[in-house]
This record gives C-alpha cells, sequence and structure tokens, in this order.
C-alpha cells in the first residue's frame, strides 16, 4: 500500500497543477494515471528527429497568469516560442477561403448594433453569437469555428465559458508554446521532489474510512488523507458514487463528448497547401484541424484532425488526404488519440455551485476543465482554488 498526504487521479494540467502546488506547501502527493503519458488535453506527439506537433490544446496566451506562474516557478520562461502568424481557413466546396471573405456583411451590419445591448448572462452560444454576428453567419461560419474551439458542437454552451478576458503580462508573447511542446509544462510540473507519478493505473473504486483508498485494476492500493479527481466529470462521478452519492449524481449531469483525433506529419516539399494556423469546415467529418505552421519547421509540417466520432481510421486518413492534396504515402507518421471533453449547456453554473456546496468541508476536491471554463488557464484557476480550499483543511 503507497501512502501519501494527497492522492491525485488524473495526470493532465489539472491534477499536475494542483498537485505541484500541493507539493510546492510541503505535501507529498500520489499522482495515478491510467493512460501511459501524461498530460491529458496537453499531448505534443515527439518524434525521434526532434520534431513535434500538438494532439490536443495547442496555444497559450499572456493572460494565463495562473499557468505562467507554474512555468516561471519552473525556470520555464526561457523556452516559451512565440507562436508566428497564419491564419485561419474555412474550408468550403473543397477550397479554403479567407473567413472575413466568407462572411456575410450586410448580415453582420443589420445584427452588430445587437453587441452593444446584448448579454451573455443567460444565453448559449447559438443565442448569443447568432443574434451579433446573424443567424446565416452564425451556421455557415461563426458557428463552425467557435465549435472547433472544444471541437464539439459549442451551440449549446454557456455564453459564457468562452474568449474571458484576463489581465495580460505584455512582456511575455501574446501567444506561445513551448521549445518542445506544450507537454512540457505538465512535464516540469511532474518533476517536483514532493510528487511521486504512477502512469498506466486504472483506479477502479474509491473507499473513505477515515482516510481514502483508492484501488487500481491490477489490485494496487493507494491510501492518502486527501483526495483530488482531476478526470472527467463522467469518470469523477463513478468514482465518487460509494463515498458521496449526491455528489454523484450532480457530476453526471455534466454531458461529455467524445473527440477522436489523428495526427500527421508530410515531408515539407510534398504539401502544397499555404501555411495555417487551422482548417475549419463548415460542415466535414471533423470539426477542425490544426497545424505545427505556427512554429514553423524546415522539413515536414504536423497536423491535428479532430474528427466527429464514429468513423473508422481508413475513412477518416482518406479525408486527411484529401484535404492536405497528398497520398496515403506521403503520411509520414500517424497518430490515434481520443479524447472525453466536457460538454456543458445552460445552468452549468448552477450545477457547479452545487458541486462546491457538497464538496465544502470534505477532504475531497475537484479540478479539471469543466467549472468555469474549457481553457488551459481554467484549469490551472480551478486547480489554484481547490490548493486553497486544501490550505486551508491542514
Amino acid at each position: 500500500m503507497t501512502t501519501s498526504d494527497l492522492i491525485v487521479i488524473g495526470g493532465g494540467i489539472s491534477g499536475l497543477s494542483l498537485a505541484h502546488l500541493c507539493a510546492s506547501d510541503g505535501a507529498k502527493v500520489t499522482v495515478l494515471e491510467s493512460s501511459a503519458r501524461l498530460g491529458g488535453c496537453l499531448h505534443s506527439e515527439r518524434l525521434e528527429s526532434g520534431f513535434w506537433f500538438e494532439m490536443g490544446a495547442h496555444t497559450c496566451y499572456n493572460s494565463y497568469g495562473g499557468l505562467i506562474r507554474l512555468i516561471e516557478a519552473n525556470d520555464q520562461v526561457s523556452q516559451m516560442v512565440p507562436r508566428a502568424k497564419a491564419p485561419f481557413r474555412l474550408l468550403e466546396d473543397g477550397q479554403l477561403r479567407s473567413i472575413p471573405g466568407a462572411l456575410n456583411w450586410l448580415e453582420i451590419a443589420l445584427s452588430a448594433p445587437r453587441l452593444l445591448t446584448t448579454k451573455k448572462d443567460g444565453l448559449s452560444v447559438e443565442q448569443y453569437y447568432g443574434r451579433i454576428a446573424g443567424a446565416g453567419n452564425y451556421k455557415q461560419i461563426v458557428g463552425p469555428m467557435l465549435s472547433a474551439v472544444p471541437s464539439q458542437d459549442a451551440g449549446g454552451f454557456p455564453a459564457t465559458m468562452l474568449f474571458k478576458k484576463r489581465p495580460r503580462r505584455k512582456e511575455l508573447p501574446r501567444s506561445f508554446t513551448m521549445q518542445s511542446g506544450l507537454q512540457s509544462i505538465v512535464d516540469a510540473l511532474a518533476e517536483h521532489d514532493g510528487i511521486r507519478v504512477e502512469t498506466g493505473v486504472e483506479i477502479t473504486s474509491v473507499e473513505h474510512d477515515g482516510g481514502y483508498h483508492a484501488t487500481a485494476m491490477d489490485g494496487q492500493v493507494f491510501e492518502a488523507a486527501r483526495l483530488a479527481l482531476a478526470v472527467p466529470p463522467n469518470m469523477a462521478a463513478r468514482l465518487a458514487a460509494a463515498i458521496y452519492p449526491e455528489l454523484s449524481s450532480v457530476l453526471g449531469g455534466i454531458g461529455t463528448a467524445r473527440v477522436e483525433t489523428v495526427g500527421v506529419t508530410v515531408a515539407r516539399d510534398k504539401l502544397a497547401l499555404e501555411p495555417v494556423a487551422g482548417i475549419i469546415p463548415a460542415e466535414d467529418l471533423f470539426r477542425s484541424a490544426v497545424t505545427r505552421d505556427t512554429v514553423p519547421d524546415d522539413h515536414r509540417r504536423g497536423f491535428a484532425f479532430h474528427f466527429r466520432p464514429g468513423h473508422p481510421l481508413d475513412r477518416r486518413l482518406e479525408r486527411i488526404t484529401e484535404v492536405l492534396g497528398v497520398t496515403r504515402d506521403d503520411l509520414e507518421v500517424v497518430v490515434e488519440k481520443n479524447m472525453e471533453l466536457p460538454s456543458p449547456t445552460l445552468g452549468h453554473e448552477a450545477l457547479v455551485a452545487k458541486i462546491d456546496d457538497l464538496l465544502d468541508d470534505t477532504p475531497m476536491f475537484l479540478t479539471g476543465n469543466y467549472f468555469d471554463g474549457l481553457a488551459i488557464e481554467d484549469c490551472v484557476a480551478r486547480s489554484e482554488s481547490e490548493f486553497a480550499r486544501f490550505q486551508s483543511a491542514r
């Protein structure tokens, strides 16, 4: 049996930021991750050549104050790399188009005055942005663009969860990645002396009897005075069911969506495609394709296509080659990744308030990308607030 002060189940940016904060405060922390790698949505696929590309989150901003504090704590500021400018393109009828050029500007002109009177509170993404951009623009362009952010239909999301204003650190690049990809941030967090990391450990049950006992599929038992769940809400609901059934029920009310990602690399001289930050189709098998073009490489280019679920790999690869204008033989590397992402709807704030009310006065903590937003900074901000609760409970 492994004993520590805190068990964190989930080794993504949420779990590791909380683990790092607690370990920096003197706690002995064990992080348990079911997959073979850490990072969760921060997944930098690295080749032996040194080339890397992102399979998940791909951009950070100088407004991500909590994340930057972690980068500074691990002496990684010198590894920050500004993202080069490259456009996002709309894929329509097999052609890449400028997004501003595809907009109906008459509809924009007629709808724009609503921007001054329409508030996000109580409105879904589709309701809010449909009003200020026009129904036609939303359906053809704005809706697909916004759905590309979480790689799922974002129309039912609360409008307040996207595009938040935060103070900027103007001495740092406005948008950036890291020299070895964003996963290097979580790699550094995991190296703290107070953190023990176990990968390939799938926790099947949790018990609470004075302390917490987390049992893995292989029979290992991990024990701690406190427990943090940093996993998707449906998984958190399953793990909490036996110890906090009411909390489990509320967590189960938060929807999730499956995203099936295929990453590929292609030799630079095989592609006629202009450098782009990403490709957004109005309607297709995939919701977005994100590129490595913002950090140019002399020899190859990398792409991550985020697909709607349910299509066989051969069909997805066929679509990738069609979009890129290459053959299957031109694909040097093919990588698959499946993610379970939260899919919040109107009323989500009330669910989060209920979760926090049920957590109050318990030694269990919840963090993730399903509280106040899906961005990397939202994950870190939630971990910071749970760390404050951890400190007060010690």
